[in-house]
């Protein structure tokens, strides 16, 4: 099997394993800016340790100092991703602890109409009209979905459907600017390596957590302490969310974005059938289920039919 399929399967397993572990550590009382905390320091280091592994110690340091410590105009302007990530970690937290695994999954599939309206905003880019047409598609699609999740019954007895929808919203549009302001910044410093680019946001990050921690957590720290409740599934939370990002990164290096976004729309499928028949918290329906495929079917084609250059007349 070669190295491509390798990092597919494991996205699949990652992208539905993620949402799995954090519904069934929904129910626990951990601080959830502690958990998104944690998943920065694990970015950070691992970053480092790629960067360290890959152009030797003294280089490493060299890049570091340059491009983080000296070039601190730019680490600055990575803060602004860095602090719509965090924001964003903790809006899906609360998205899952009040939707099911399914009406997740395909409504953050929005963040695609969101990244492409930021990406013709920020970076001038053009979309197909296959393009377009799939965006429409993808958002009738989420209108079904959650028009059937308006009348079903809630996963647990103090979650709110509509706070897990708005949760989401918010989510998807953070997804789409920190994507297109970070790939904006890749590609104004295209001499920059991306673990370089990477060690910042994650640093950035790092500052940005603490802060939150500070100013949202201290009754919760000073009476029941840093990490209290985390338990091994909040731990396999933290890695899973931590390193999803870095494999999406194989993903696109070994792959390419149409077998990526396979992958997603068969995570997508694999979500439903989990919420299905292993949760229990979904009644499959008509509605939901048309609702599904024209998310899937938007999805891919957005993928397939990518915006082309008119050719100059000559």
């Amino acid at each position: 099997m070669s190295m491509k399929y390798v990092c597919l399967a494991v996205l699949v397993l990652q992208t539905v394993t993620n949402v799995m572990l954090v519904r069934r550590a929904r129910h626990l009382t951990c601080s959830v800016p502690v958990v998104v905390l944690c998943q920065e320091v694990v970015k950070l280091v691992s970053c480092l340790t790629v960067l360290l592994f890959s152009t030797g110690p003294r280089k490493a340091l060299c890049d570091v100092k340059e491009h983080v410590a000296r070039d601190w105009v730019t680490t600055l302007k990575v803060g602004v991703p860095a602090f719509l990530y965090v924001v964003q970690n903790q809006l899906l937290f609360m998205a899952l602890a009040n939707l099911d695994t399914a009406t997740y999954q395909i409504t953050y599939q929005l963040k695609i109409l969101t990244t492409a309206i930021f990406s013709i905003v920020l970076l001038r880019k053009g979309i197909s009209k296959e393009q377009w047409m799939s965006l429409v598609l993808l958002t009738v699609g989420v209108i079904l979905v959650q028009w059937r999740a308006a009348d079903a019954p809630s996963v647990t007895d103090t979650s709110s459907p509509l706070l897990g929808v708005v949760a989401i919203l918010m989510a998807c549009l953070t997804s789409g600017f920190a994507g297109v302001f970070f790939e904006m910044m890749l590609k104004r410093g295209a001499n920059t390596s991306v673990w370089i680019r990477n060690i910042q946001l994650a640093l950035c990050s790092c500052v940005v957590g603490v802060g939150n921690v500070l100013v949202t957590e201290m009754d919760h720290i000073s009476t029941k302490g840093v990490f209290h409740d985390f338990q091994p599934v909040v731990v396999a939370v933290i890695v899973s969310q931590a390193y999803g990002g870095l494999l999406i990164g194989l993903v696109v290096k070994y792959a390419d974005n149409i077998l990526k976004v396979f992958a997603t729309s068969v995570s997508i499928l694999l979500s439903s059938l989990i919420a299905i028949f292993y949760f229990q918290d979904l009644n499959f329906t008509l509605t939901f289920g048309s609702g599904l495929i024209l998310v899937l079917s938007a999805t891919v084609v957005y993928s397939l039919f990518p915006y082309k250059e008119k050719a100059k007349d000559e």
